[in-house]
């Protein structure tokens, strides 16, 4: 017979018994900070990041897949422009000076 685990948490304190929200199989050791959920702090189960006060930003995996869905690629092509000219004119003065460094 499975023992389904109920929801125990209380203002952010888990208790023994409670099971990664992922997995399901190791202990919640931290809340996700978007939904809530627990997760037990596995790299397969959620996505850990440094917060001010050297606090964790943790986000479960479900979270995770839910924002990466919703990114896009944005690319400003006048940035991109400008880029590639300082590029040419950096590149064509090593040029020019190597060509002096060697008459």
């Amino acid at each position: 017979m499975d023992i389904k685990y109920q929801s125990t948490r209380h203002y952010g304190v888990f208790k023994e018994e409670e099971r990664c929200n992922e997995c399901d199989e190791l202990s919640v050791q931290e809340a996700c900070n978007k939904c809530g959920e627990g997760v037990c702090l596995s790299t397969s189960c959620c996505e850990v990041f440094p917060h001010h006060n050297n606090s964790n930003y943790t986000i479960c995996r479900q979270c995770t897949i839910s924002i990466d869905n919703k990114l896009r690629i944005v690319i400003n092509y006048g940035e991109l422009r400008l880029l590639k000219q300082k590029i040419n004119k950096k590149l064509e003065k090593t040029i020019k000076q190597l060509e002096g460094e060697n008459t």
